[in-house]
């Protein structure tokens, strides 16, 4: 099978037309038009039935401003890491839904003038997560997600935990808990667990449109005519697509070779 017959092809709608034009630069919009579409074609690509999450090296010194961020996150585990990660992203680099100033959306900027900005757009706040968590050897991906009404969109990430991706959403601080007690996966949110993902967003949800500005009213996808309901989040993610992310300063191997297996 050829997966690049899926790579932001074949979505419905308008959105690969969307996809095609998406109005941000530099890395973001590379990103968004390399985006892997998930279906059952792909899941299989996806999802491997026995992952094996590439282990990531990061070389001190190469990124010593999010070297410094991931510093202050605290020990504990990979998965404790990661959702300190994802507070830390939400507490600093502050949606511009929230700001007064408008924040154009094609900066192009590093992770580093990210973070310096204050601010960040979703898919600018998933670049930030990940990058933390590869500094600390924890692979990530973005993980764009479609509203089922076709035109709301959104950035979150899925990090590599326990052998498994596990979804995070730094804008809404996000992460769902599977009754196993398992992070849950973006396409189990998708589908079977969905009441679980509009469970997760009520509350966040209700919190961030409190704090929009007027000036959103006019954003496309995200004035109240179109954005996710309070009570039905989870639809948010109703379509999804996937981009491999590895950060300058961090380089992978195989789990094979560096195990002898």
């Amino acid at each position: 099978m050829l997966l690049s017959d899926y790579i932001a092809r074949g979505f419905p709608g308008g959105l690969d037309a969307a996809i095609a034009a998406v109005g941000v630069g530099g890395v973001d919009r590379i990103q968004a038009q390399c985006q892997l579409r998930y279906c059952p074609e792909t899941d299989g690509a996806l999802y491997p039935p026995e992952p094996q999450h590439q282990i990531l090296k990061y070389e001190p010194g190469s990124r010593p401003v999010l070297e410094a961020i991931a510093a202050t996150l605290g020990g504990g585990t990979a998965r404790e890491r990661a959702q300190a990660a994802m507070r830390w992203v939400n507490e600093h680099v502050v949606h511009p839904h929230h700001v007064d100033e408008r924040v154009p959306p094609d900066r192009a900027l590093s992770e580093e003038d990210i973070v310096a900005s204050g601010a960040g757009w979703c898919n600018e706040q998933a670049r930030v997560l990940i990058s933390l968590c590869e500094v600390g050897g924890v692979a990530g991906r973005l993980c764009f997600v479609y509203h089922d009404n076709l035109r709301c969109g959104h950035t979150a990430v899925e990090l590599g935990l326990d052998g498994r991706w596990a979804f995070f959403d730094p804008t809404f601080d996000v992460s769902v808990e599977l009754p196993d007690g398992r992070l849950a996966e973006a396409r189990e949110l998708s589908g079977a667990s969905r009441a679980l993902a509009h469970q997760a967003y009520r509350e966040p949800l209700a919190e961030y449109y409190e704090c929009c500005r007027p000036w959103v009213e006019d954003e496309p996808g995200w004035g109240s005519a179109d954005r996710p309901s309070v009570e039905a989040g989870g639809d948010l993610l109703a379509y999804l697509g996937f981009t491999h992310y590895l950060i300058d300063g961090v380089t992978r191997r195989d789990r094979r070779a560096t195990t002898g297996q």
